[in-house]
Formats: C-alpha cells, sequence, structure tokens
C-alpha cells in the first residue's frame, strides 16, 4: 500500500486519490500569479495544524520576515501558534546554495521536519553556469531529500499560461510529480486553473480544475462545486 502525505488542501487530496506519497519530491510549477507560493503556504500550514507534521520552508529569494508578513496576510489562520515551532522559515543566501543539502539537513534532523518546500527552482537555476551543473545539483538535492524521510514541495516559474503552450524541462522530468497552475482568460477576467500532469507510482485524475484563494485558503472545485464562484 501506498504511504500518503495529505496536503490538507481543500480538493487536492481528492484529485490525488488521498495526497502526495511520502518521502517523494513534486514540483509545482506556473506563472506569475498563478498561486504557487500560496499552495506551499497551505501545505506547511495544514501539515502543522492538522496532521502534526513540521514543515520547513526555505526561501531563495524573501526574507523570512518577509515571507511570514505575506502569509499572515493572505490567510486567517494562527501562524504564531506554529511559527519557529512547528514551521521553520529559512532563507539561503546566494552565496550558501553550495551548500544547501548540508543546510536543509541541518534543519531537517534538528527540527524533526516531515515537510519541505523549496522556493523556487528558479532562482537555483539561475545560481548555476550552465544547464548540466543545474541538473546534476538538482538530482543530487532530490537525492538527498529523499534520504531525509521528507516530503517536499518545490515551486518553478514558468513563461507559460496555457497547457497548450507548456514546454518541459528538466524540472518536470526530474520530479516525482508536477501540478501545473495556470491563469486562463474567461470572458473579462482570468481564472486560476489546475492540473496534474504527472504523479509517480499513483493513479491521479488527467481533468483541469478551478480553483479560489480566499481568505481561509486554496479552494479546488475537484467537480463542478465551485465553477459558479468563478463565473
Amino acid at each position: 500500500m501506498v504511504d500518503r502525505v495529505p496536503t490538507g488542501i481543500q480538493g487536492l487530496d481528492e484529485i490525488l486519490n488521498g495526497g502526495l506519497i511520502k518521502n517523494r519530491h513534486v514540483l509545482v510549477a506556473g506563472g506569475p500569479g498563478t498561486g504557487k507560493t500560496i499552495m506551499c503556504y497551505e501545505f506547511l500550514y495544514r501539515g502543522a495544524e492538522l496532521f502534526k507534521q513540521k514543515g520547513l520552508f526555505v526561501s531563495l529569494e524573501l526574507s523570512p520576515e518577509r515571507v511570514v508578513e505575506s502569509a499572515k496576510i493572505l490567510f486567517n489562520w494562527d501562524w504564531d501558534k506554529h511559527l519557529n515551532k512547528n514551521i521553520i522559515i529559512t532563507k539561503i543566501q546566494r552565496n550558501d546554495l553550495d551548500n544547501i543539502n548540508s543546510i536543509i539537513g541541518a534543519y531537517v534532523n534538528e527540527h524533526g521536519i516531515e515537510r519541505v518546500v523549496i522556493d523556487s527552482l528558479t532562482l537555483l537555476r539561475l545560481y548555476f553556469r550552465n544547464d548540466d551543473a543545474y541538473r546534476n545539483n538538482l538530482i543530487e538535492l532530490y537525492d538527498f531529500l529523499s534520504s531525509l524521510n521528507c516530503t517536499t514541495v518545490v515551486t518553478a516559474e514558468k513563461s507559460y499560461a496555457r497547457r497548450e503552450d507548456a514546454a518541459y524541462t528538466m524540472e518536470e522530468f526530474a520530479s516525482d510529480g508536477v501540478i501545473n497552475l495556470y491563469l486562463l482568460p474567461r470572458r473579462n477576467d482570468r481564472i486560476r486553473v489546475l492540473e496534474v500532469l504527472k504523479m509517480r507510482d499513483t493513479n491521479h485524475s488527467l481533468s483541469m480544475f478551478p480553483f479560489v484563494i480566499d481568505r481561509d485558503g486554496v479552494l479546488i472545485s475537484s467537480k463542478t462545486g465551485i465553477i459558479s464562484k468563478i463565473e
């Protein structure tokens, strides 16, 4: 039987047949404004609040203070209950990226981390001089995280806005799972849409699902229940 890690995100676990597979690494990819980082916030918060699992948010861009400020502005959640206890937030500076494995490993071992978020791989890719160096370091990072017995969600910026324009890179091929987020035009507005492109060793829906983000978190329509809310 596959050991699952429920995300706690409304609608997503149903799409994933119960959640992410434990000890795997999943890519959440999309363009600006699609909700990648927001989904990661909720993955860690629900892990702490609902499943008593400690989480680590590794930022490669924003300071921990900015991450906390953003999360508190967005959601009506009791962040103070978990910050620095069940949810650890850190930033890895550019000159420390060569040591990303050891830095993450130290946090995981010290705090008993079970969920890891890395935001984002785009910054990691810019650091390495060529594709071969980036690919080798990405694979090493994924292998190292798997050895820590952590379930990891990583984000990456993509330039496409539509499913048919998606161009796949080494992140998609190296990751155990890929969740794509889109901002699709609809009449005079845009809607957020999610698809599970890939999830190794488990069945998953191949449909596309609209979702909204409000003060309570991410709400994904795993059927058609919230379509009217975004029309």
